[in-house]
Parts: C-alpha cells; sequence; structure tokens
C-alpha cells in the first residue's frame, strides 16, 4: 500500500499560528493552493506559471484554484494581498485615541519591518515575487496593492490628523505618512538585495531587526515634530 506524502505547508502553519485553531479541509486546501503559487509565481513568473503546475506542487485537484480564487489572475493578486491579512496587521486596527504616539508607530514598524529570513521562512518568496514582477510586470495587478495597503494609509493619516489636531488630511499630511512608510519600505523588496550587499548587518538576526524597529519609530517622531513645529510657525506668520 503507497502512502501518500504530505506536502510541507509552512504558508499554513504560519496561518495556524497566526488564528490560534487548526484550519479546517478546506482552508488547507486554499493555504496550500496558496503556498505553491507562491513558490510557482516566483520561479517563473506570472505568464508562465500555468493552474496545472500550481495544483500539481499543492497536490490538490485542479478545480482548486476556481473553487477558491476563480481564476489565475485573482490568484495571483490574492498572493500579494497576502502580507497585508486583516487578522495580522494590528496597526490598522488601532485606537489612535488610546494609544501613545510612540507606541502606534512601534506597532506599525513592527508589523511592517521584514523578520529575519530563518524568523520567517516565506519572506524569501515574497521577495523574489516582488522583484520578478519588478522585472517582468504581470499586468493584472491592477490596483490589488493600493486597495491592500489602503487601511494602514487611512490609518496613518488618522494618527498625523490627531496628533495636527486636523479635521481631515491634507496635501502635507499625505507627503508626511508616505515618508514615514518609506523609511521601511527601502528594506523591502529591491530595496533589500542592496542593503544585505552594503550594510547586511542592519538585517542580521532578531536583535538587529528591534535595533532598527526602535530607530524607525525615533526618526519618524522627529518628522513628526518637525511638521508640528512646521505648521506653527505657518500659521504664526499669517497672524
Amino acid at each position: 500500500m503507497t502512502v501518500k506524502k504530505e506536502v510541507a505547508c509552512p504558508l499554513m502553519q504560519a496561518a495556524q499560528r497566526l488564528f490560534g485553531y487548526q484550519p479546517s479541509s478546506n482552508e488547507e486546501t486554499r493555504w496550500r493552493v496558496l503556498q505553491a503559487a507562491m513558490e510557482v509565481f516566483s520561479e517563473v513568473g506570472y505568464h508562465a506559471a500555468t493552474t496545472r503546475a500550481i495544483c500539481s506542487r499543492a497536490q490538490v485537484n485542479l478545480a482548486s484554484i476556481h473553487y477558491h480564487f476563480g481564476d489565475k489572475a485573482e490568484l495571483y493578486r490574492e498572493v500579494f494581498r497576502l502580507p497585508f491579512l486583516a487578522e495580522r496587521n494590528t496597526f490598522a486596527a488601532l485606537d489612535i485615541t488610546q494609544i501613545k504616539l510612540a507606541e502606534a508607530l512601534h506597532v506599525f514598524y513592527d508589523w511592517m519591518f521584514p523578520p529575519n529570513e530563518q524568523d520567517d521562512p516565506m519572506l524569501h518568496l515574497f521577495l523574489r515575487l516582488h522583484a520578478r514582477e519588478e522585472g517582468e510586470p504581470s499586468g493584472v495587478l491592477g490596483d490589488a496593492l493600493v486597495q491592500a495597503f489602503q487601511p494602514n494609509h487611512a490609518k496613518m493619516q488618522a494618527l498625523l490628523c490627531h496628533e495636527f489636531e486636523l479635521k481631515k488630511a491634507d496635501t502635507e499630511v499625505d507627503r508626511l505618512a508616505f515618508t514615514l512608510v518609506g523609511m521601511a519600505s527601502v528594506y523591502l523588496h529591491g530595496g533589500r538585495a542592496v542593503i544585505e550587499g552594503l550594510a547586511p548587518q542592519l538585517l542580521n538576526g532578531k536583535h538587529a531587526r528591534e535595533t532598527m524597529v526602535e530607530r524607525q519609530v525615533e526618526y519618524a517622531q522627529a518628522l513628526i515634530a518637525f511638521e508640528r513645529k512646521r505648521r506653527a510657525a505657518l500659521i504664526r506668520s499669517k497672524k
């Protein structure tokens, strides 16, 4: 009797730790397809990847992609949405009226700053996937990333408006919001490879990551303090 070999699925195991319960067989199939899709898309790109190859890698039937995602394009978009899972994205769920600025920023950078690859085996796949998308655009992502990041941007806008006592975000709030995001995003995707080549100690190990998160918070606080002073000076000049 031949025993079918189980496919290791780090993504499903990570989801299990994240959600705190054992996935149902239906959920397990979905995570297996996502895991296989990440691997295949990062290896050969969107256009060369086939649904047959993905399902074969996941050891599921060919109907699984249609059942869980609709088509290959939506599966690809869902892979890119993975880092923005609401259950993992604690920053988007913050009540900014009940938390100090430094604490809110720490939550944001702790979520955004990439962990060490030894701590998160999926990180390497995400980095390869983004690099391939930049070099060989699929043409199917559309506004998937915009929609995925929108809750974070809205929360950062709200946080800054709360700090500056504004009723709604203006152009300078948006400018500052993207600057605060940009400080961390340089460590992602293509920029990460450059940092690994020029200053690998910034990314090497848990302590390096924790230190960088703390520095990001400190840098962000300094920029916010500068913007607060700039706004105050502008108000005084108009009196």
